[in-house]
């Protein structure tokens, strides 16, 4: 199930893959959840997090360990089975998964770069190896369109979407 976020309260929607939020003055708001697309795929996480539970359990005989192994697998894959939030406002861009939420000032934003999942946003001038632990991505759900109308929007003067 997704949600529709206006202001500070979630609304329940019937869109299964993202929800888009936005009006004039307000932040954009939408959430994908990439399980969504095949809700099998959800019962291998979990059957993966218990077989890691029971392992610890058996292995160690201790039940924390069974505890650790489980919150390991079911962590990682948070973004997979809980789903990612993003907002889009005048100061900044943020991505929020489960506890994490990463965010980059708009003044921060270098380069922007679109692909087939979503778009970029980094605080590097240049590529190079920290690109994917640097800055914000941006999923599109399903209204690529309106992503990449209000990043467009927000960026930069100086910076231009490239691949979009």
């Amino acid at each position: 199930m997704s949600y529709l976020v206006l202001g500070d309260s979630p609304t329940e929607t019937t869109e299964a893959q993202s929800s888009v939020s936005a009006d004039i003055g307000e932040a954009f708001r939408w959430t994908v959840r990439l399980s969504d697309k095949d809700p099998s795929k959800r019962w291998g996480v979990f059957v993966a997090a218990l077989i890691a539970f029971g392992l610890g359990v058996l292995l160690f005989k201790n039940v924390l360990f069974g505890v650790l192994g489980l919150a390991i697998i079911l962590g990682t894959t948070a973004e997979y089975w809980l789903g990612s939030s993003f907002k889009l406002d005048s100061k900044s861009a943020s991505a929020r998964v489960f506890l994490s939420l990463t965010s980059l000032d708009w003044t921060d934003v270098k380069r922007a770069i679109a692909s087939d999942q979503g778009i970029q946003l980094s605080p590097l001038e240049s590529a190079g190896r920290m690109d994917t632990f640097r800055g914000v991505f941006l999923r599109y759900g399903s209204d690529r369109e309106r992503v990449t109308e209000e990043v467009r929007r927000w960026l930069p003067t100086n910076v231009e979407l490239m691949g979009g």
